[in-house]
């Protein structure tokens, strides 16, 4: 769940996640608001009893930016230590936060924040998305609810309601996606599939607690046209191909895009409407080409 925040945020989104995965961490740390046309000096959060000060750097596409964030690191680096520093404060420590979204940065940008560092004599690093991660999994559960919301209960996944699963359509009928082909495989094993996928199977758990309420979308599907069952195919598949064009290789890959997808698929994230989006995915997890096929 974190990862896919992680995904999908550029910017601002980031660094209000950031900023709260750190006060979580830290009560010391003091986020920095910016000041009209001054901004925020160079500084989105500092924890001035240790002298640590961060400075967020969020772009699209890190992979396309080599030389842009080498200039950004310097300029706000730079920036930082001559304001605050005439202001009577202390920097021990400057971190320059990357949302690199798990791809890693180029080493010329630990070159230079090491030359920046010897140069004002400060223990200057580089942060990336497996950093703040590593922080944030390290906190109490309340704190991680806290972050990404109310954990799923296996356990206790209830049938959706038929006004719930209307307002999750209604949302995933307006997600813009491209008409795509699809091949529909014939008698697909679905335990085989989730097996094939490597899916885990806490993940699996929720797979199958959503299948055995096939009856329900099935019910629902009869009651409404088959232009509605057909969308939602092309919508959960057109998902997942961004999924996969966003999510990069690592053992939990397919955990993570299944994760993708749920969020996604999502008009908000309460309970009631993560199990009405099981049912679905679970249902085309079955019937279409959501994850591979086994041969």
């Amino acid at each position: 769940m974190f990862k896919t925040k992680i995904y999908e945020s550029d910017k601002q989104s980031f660094e209000d996640l950031f900023v709260k995965v750190f006060q979580n961490y830290n009560p010391k740390f003091q986020a920095v608001k910016p000041q009209g046309r001054y901004g925020d000096r160079k500084n989105d959060g500092f924890d001035d009893s240790t002298g640590e000060y961060y400075q967020v750097y969020a772009p699209e596409d890190i992979q396309l930016k080599e030389n842009e964030a080498n200039s950004k690191l310097e300029e706000d680096f730079n920036g930082l230590y001559e304001y605050w520093t005439t202001k009577g404060f202390i920097i021990k420590k400057y971190y320059f936060v990357v949302n690199d979204k798990y791809k890693g940065v180029y080493p010329t940008l630990f070159v230079k924040a090491k030359a920046l560092g010897k140069e004002k004599d400060i223990e200057c690093k580089i942060l990336t998305c497996k950093n703040v991660e590593d922080i944030f999994l390290a906190l109490s559960d309340e704190k991680i609810i806290d972050i990404v919301g109310l954990l799923p209960d296996v356990l206790d996944i209830q049938g959706p309601e038929y006004d719930v699963m209307n307002e999750v359509i209604r949302f995933l009928l307006k997600i813009p996606i491209p008409k795509i082909a699809e091949l529909i495989p014939e008698d697909v094993n679905f335990d085989k599939k989730i097996v094939f996928n490597s899916l885990s199977r806490a993940v699996s758990e929720y797979l199958n607690a959503g299948r055995r309420q096939n009856f329900a979308i099935k019910e629902y599907f009869e009651l409404n046209s088959d232009f509605t069952k057909e969308e939602l195919r092309q919508k959960f598949t057109g998902i997942y191909k961004e999924a996969q064009i966003l999510i990069p290789e690592s053992e939990t890959r397919n955990d993570e895009i299944l994760q993708f997808i749920i969020e996604k698929a999502s008009p908000n994230s309460t309970l009631p409407i993560y199990n009405a989006v099981y049912v679905l995915i679970a249902y085309y997890f079955e019937y279409c080409d959501i994850f591979e096929t086994p041969i």
